[in-house]
């Protein structure tokens, strides 16, 4: 199956996020996220968890990302080129530290809630 760009719009999520399901089917799916806007590197980060594992690569700019593990919270700095990954259901959440910063987010099974 192929997924033209010309034919997928971006969606608001927020305020300060953009979001396009670029590919997904046979549990397994690819999604676009924009950062309007960069935030202070000491702002709160926007915990969320989902049973979805998900894979991150950083297309465009920078993030402080944090994952809380049972035991410890893990929170780096990331840039173009570096990937992360979140097991199922542990809370985790990022701050673009640049405007115009963009994520690709690829998630097993498919987020329902994002079609």
């Amino acid at each position: 199956m192929f997924f033209y760009d010309k034919d997928i719009e971006l969606g608001r999520v927020d305020d300060n996020t953009l979001r396009k399901v670029l590919s997904y089917g046979d549990g397994l799916m690819n999604t676009l996220v924009v950062f309007e806007k960069g935030l202070a590197p000491d702002s709160v980060i926007p915990y969320h968890k989902h049973v979805h594992v998900q894979t991150t690569y950083v297309l465009k700019g920078s993030f402080k990302f944090s994952i809380k593990y049972p035991d410890h919270t893990d929170t780096n700095e990331v840039h173009v080129g570096d990937t992360i990954y979140f097991p199922s259901n542990l809370e985790h959440g990022c701050i673009p530290l640049e405007d115009d910063s963009r994520l690709i987010d690829s998630f097993n099974p498919i987020r329902e809630d994002f079609l």
